[in-house]
């Protein structure tokens, strides 16, 4: 039996894990140990932790660390105690192997503890990139960690290949997002607003910034220009919260003041989850920000969207994404754009299953460890 363990820090992460966690549970050539950190235990990113309870999974180590986001010293620190955690469980669990995904610091924690302490890393989602982000660094430091590499897109997976010099053990899966989405439970309008208190009107925006830890200003100034234009605008607001990164307190509290100033048409939920996220995604008009699910899951469910800044910049785009840059007129025009058109027919979910029902990344990667580890 493989001794096996997968780390979760964010949210973001683990919904794009949650299949291949359970997978790896019911099968006996693992003995999977789940270890849990970051925000998922903090009240003000949603107590996510729950979330991975309630799917069934079996939480085997668990640690908070305060996500302070004042200085850009905070990430070492928390990072440092993501590695003395992280190594202490692996050490305990005796583990041959440690998943970890994307390009987080938390995971760059976690996969520099494994490495350390001998064990193999298992990446998910290399070769990616975000200029605009610490995170793109880190996301390349974790494949040259990694001794298995497990890619979204044929792009990435040359990237990996470049970046590691070899084309050993790197396959390219697909995003992970394809599992939740080809199992996800769909949800009507009424549905969704009564598991959120939100409430639609003819023109709904699902807004998620996160912090440019690249950006001078921590992108700050490019969210108070979305902000400026959403108070224009004749719409309904979901605003989900950032990663906790240097800026976030500052972005979560701009989201508060714009909510208490529009209250009968905007909302701030810290987390949605995996499933209202993606039902989210295809119930709203447009999803506008800079996170990686307007990357990815939105253009492969032909959903619109628009991306803020440069976060996302250099990073394959898996459909149609507006750009709006760093312009206050362009953001302007996209969202009136948007607002303006006839409302928008999804038909999404019937050509997306069509395409992709074959096609279960989280199956192929249990299927390729299994045969080469």
């Amino acid at each position: 039996m493989v001794k096996l363990s997968i780390f979760s820090g964010t949210r973001a992460e683990y919904g794009l894990m949650k299949n291949l966690i359970q997978y790896l549970q019911k099968d006996n050539f693992f003995d999977l140990n789940v270890i849990v950190s970051g925000t998922h235990l903090e009240s003000e990113y949603g107590n996510t932790i729950n979330e991975i309870k309630k799917d069934g999974i079996n939480i085997n180590a668990s640690f908070a660390i305060p996500p302070k986001t004042n200085s850009k010293i905070d990430m070492a620190f928390q990072t440092s105690e993501i590695i003395k955690f992280v190594s202490s469980n692996l050490e305990k669990f005796k583990s041959d192997y440690l998943i970890i995904l994307g390009d987080r610091f938390e995971s760059f924690g976690a996969a520099t503890a494994a490495h350390l302490l001998g064990i193999k890393n298992i990446h998910l989602h290399g070769g990616e990139s975000t200029i605009g982000a610490l995170d793109d660094k880190l996301r390349h430091a974790i494949s040259q960690l990694s001794t298995y590499h497990f890619t979204s897109a044929e792009v990435h997976k040359n990237k990996v290949i470049d970046l590691i010099g070899s084309s050993k053990n790197v396959y390219n899966v697909g995003p992970l997002v394809l599992d939740a989405l080809l199992d996800l439970n769909f949800l009507s309008y009424k549905e969704f607003e009564e598991k959120t208190g939100y409430i639609f009107s003819k023109r709904n925006l699902l807004i998620t910034f996160h912090p440019e830890t690249l950006s001078f200003d921590q992108g700050i100034s490019n969210f108070e220009k979305l902000l400026k234009v959403l108070a224009n605008s004749n719409c309904n607001i979901l605003f989900t919260a950032p990663n906790a990164d240097f800026g976030s307190a500052k972005i979560i509290r701009l989201i508060k003041e714009f909510c208490a100033k529009h209250l009968k048409r905007s909302l701030y939920l810290p987390s949605l989850g995996q499933e209202l996220y993606l039902n989210a995604i295809i119930l709203f008009d447009c999803v506008i920000g800079n996170s990686s699910s307007g990357i990815i899951e939105a253009p492969l469910l032909n959903s619109q969207v628009i991306n803020v800044g440069d976060r996302q910049k250099g990073r394959f785009r898996f459909g149609k994404v507006m750009e709006a840059y760093n312009d206050i007129d362009r953001i302007n025009y996209l969202v009136n754009k948007v607002l303006n058109c006839d409302v928008y027919d999804n038909k999404s979910i019937i050509n997306f299953k069509k395409k992709y029902l074959e096609n279960i990344p989280s199956k192929k990667i249990v299927s390729i460890l299994k045969a080469s580890i």
